[in-house]
């Protein structure tokens, strides 16, 4: 697989994944824009929803300054039912009668916007919809302008969100944005700690479809590209902004979500939900980390290129004691977990009922609360 070193490489390189989806990838070195200038040529009435991070930040302004717009705290907290019923009711009340809702920031920001656009056209509250296989109707169309590279959700029809009794998302194929508006440039305002988190979550997604016993073969494929794009550039540390390595991110980011459409995630992240549902403030890519460094003996070069990762780019192993989960969580966490069926199923395919048991998973969550 060639890997573009500049931007012009990038913006003219043929589609790198195997898996068809519906989202149209637009490669620009000038995402905000490129975005802008189709949106006045396409006469579209766009609702915009920004990350607070990215205020401040020259490359954002003019978003800004764009009206509606809905500015939302991406640091307190992943999207909650809450914000998508809020915001929902913004785009549907706006006198501009917006035909458009525009994401810009990281996955988060992202599902937040997909789950909302979806929403204006389902009655009643988004929890409604969390899960699999539920009827809907198309809602309004969004575009996204990733502003993190790895989470994949520029690409996916889902959007993960907190709900009041569980985490769980949307799954729905109309969620997956119609375009999606790749610049790596964007990712340079953005802190160590979140390129480097967003990065790792995006080689668990890949890392765990490579060892699913569910997966499609195409999906395989594309894990399979993305785990080495994600190892190279995690390899190189992040602690200085480059552009290569942000390319290489980006890539791996669409692969991260081509790669989830027709396939599954496994263990680690059947962990993470049950971490992330006691803990409002952490975050999906941090309790991810923290549920592989449990899983050495089922998932081993996972576990030590976790080591690895962290070691490189000078970051302390992350503990569940530090966003105050302790013993009292274990039932709930547990109970969390030992929903997450599709995903023990990745892992263990027919053996599931055997293998991830009650049992297993406290034994897990005892594991991360002794590190």
């Amino acid at each position: 697989m060639k890997i573009p070193a500049d931007m012009d490489s990038f913006i003219n390189a043929a589609p790198w994944w195997s898996t068809e989806f519906e989202t149209e990838v637009v490669c620009t070195k000038d995402g905000v824009g490129e975005l802008l200038e189709r949106a006045k040529r396409e006469s579209r009435r766009p609702f915009f929803v920004l990350d607070s991070s990215l205020r401040g930040q020259k490359a954002f302004a003019d978003l800004f300054e764009a009206s509606p717009v809905m500015i939302f705290d991406a640091t307190s907290s992943e999207p909650r039912t809450e914000d998508v019923d809020l915001l929902t009711g913004m785009i549907k009340s706006d006198p501009a009668v917006p035909d458009l809702v525009v994401a810009v920031g990281g996955g988060s920001t992202m599902d937040l916007v997909k789950a909302a656009a979806l929403c204006t056209a389902n009655p009643g509250p988004s929890s409604r919809y969390q899960g699999y296989g539920m009827e809907m109707k198309k809602g309004l169309e969004t575009w996204v302008l990733p502003t993190l590279n790895g989470t994949g959700a520029e690409i996916t029809p889902i959007a993960v969100l907190r709900g009041p009794e569980k985490k769980l998302g949307i799954n729905n194929r109309f969620a997956s944005p119609s375009v999606a508006f790749i610049d790596p440039n964007l990712s340079s305002g953005a802190k160590k700690f979140n390129r480097f988190y967003t990065l790792m979550d995006c080689y668990y997604h890949h890392y765990e479809i490579t060892k699913s016993r569910t997966s499609a073969a195409d999906a395989h494929e594309d894990a399979s590209r993305g785990i080495m794009l994600a190892k190279e550039a995690l390899s190189r540390g992040l602690e200085v902004y480059e552009i290569e390595t942000a390319i290489m991110a980006a890539m791996a980011s669409v692969l991260g979500g081509s790669s989830s459409i027709r396939g599954r995630v496994g263990a680690s992240h059947a962990l993470s939900y049950g971490l992330s549902n006691s803990s409002p403030t952490l975050p999906h890519s941090v309790a991810v980390t923290i549920s592989m460094l449990a899983l050495e003996e089922l998932y081993p070069d996972g576990y030590a290129n976790t080591i690895r990762f962290l070691d490189l780019n000078g970051m302390e192993i992350p503990k569940a004691s530090d966003y105050a989960i302790g013993e009292k969580d274990i039932p709930k966490m547990t109970k969390t977990a030992s929903g997450m069926e599709k995903l023990w199923e990745s892992c263990f395919g027919a053996d599931l009922d055997k293998e991830a048991l009650p049992a297993f998973i406290e034994d897990k969550y005892r594991k991360i609360l002794e590190a």
